[in-house]
């Protein structure tokens, strides 16, 4: 094959290059000019301007869904979107990541036992590894969710067909299922959007708020305890269920600056220190 160009070629590509680059000139002059008139008051360039919303596993933000918002969602599911209903039951209540959930297989779901194997994930139709070594497991599947995934696998009789699909039977792309499924649901239910991988927030956030220990929390979402405990610190602090009752006895010391009445029953109350 001849790769060599003619000169009526060569001159065409040069005046194609002058008039972009001379079109492009005049462009960024008339922004500057615009700006510096006042008549555009920011810069359309300025990246602070944009907060592109992530998609991925990228995505490091604690923002979950609170309970009130996850049963709401769950519920608008069972009533537009049914066929994704599991899908986003189960990761509410495993806490693994989406890339996770979308190279499930039905033959890493035991649900005899009650087990799930997490060795794969899936990105951008490619599959591969677990984010880290570690994040290789196998997590407990909560006894909520056992008869919800029994009755969507009732029809899945092939052990190597992906655990979840999309209504036309692919295998769930995260970013596709974002964008056209997620983000719709969520803007028509009037509740605030955020990446679909909080979804492992509210796991762990939960978890935490009702009192599962650390090292259970670390085994089922594949983080190490330093990790989730960084992570998630404000919320430790927020959700802990010890908290109120913490509070509740601190109420119970008196001011030492107030008359203590029944210190203990049964027993006059002290005198106060002079």
């Amino acid at each position: 094959m001849n790769r060599s160009l003619t000169p009526a070629t060569k001159t065409s590509f040069r005046e194609l290059r002058l008039a972009t680059s001379t079109a492009g000139s005049t462009y960024a002059q008339e922004l500057k000019d615009a700006r510096r008139t006042g008549a555009m008051a920011v810069n359309i360039f300025d990246r602070d301007l944009f907060s592109p919303l992530p998609e991925t596993d990228s995505q490091s933000e604690i923002d979950p869904y609170l309970p009130d918002e996850r049963e709401q969602i769950l519920n608008g599911l069972l009533q537009h979107k049914r066929h994704y209903h599991t899908f986003v039951f189960h990761q509410f209540w495993t806490g693994c990541r989406p890339s996770e959930a979308c190279a499930l297989r039905r033959r890493d779901c035991d649900l005899n036992y009650g087990w799930e194997r997490i060795d794969k994930s899936r990105v951008s139709g490619r599959q591969d590894g677990t984010k880290t070594g570690p994040s290789n497991r196998q997590i407990k599947l909560h006894d909520n969710l056992l008869p919800v995934l029994k009755e969507h696998v009732r029809f899945i009789l092939d052990p190597d067909a992906y655990l979840f699909t999309t209504a036309q039977g692919a295998p769930i792309d995260e970013n596709n299922f974002y964008k056209r499924e997620w983000l719709p649901l969520l803007r028509k239910l009037k509740i605030r959007p955020r990446p679909f991988y909080n979804t492992r927030h509210s796991y762990a956030s939960f978890m935490i708020s009702i009192g599962a220990r650390m090292n259970f929390i670390s085994a089922q979402t594949g983080d190490k305890e330093e990790t989730l405990k960084k992570h998630y610190a404000k919320y430790i602090e927020k959700l802990d269920p010890q908290r109120q009752f913490v509070e509740d006895q601190t109420r119970k010391v008196k001011n030492p600056h107030e008359k203590v009445k029944n210190h203990f029953p049964g027993m006059p109350a002290p005198s106060p220190q002079k």
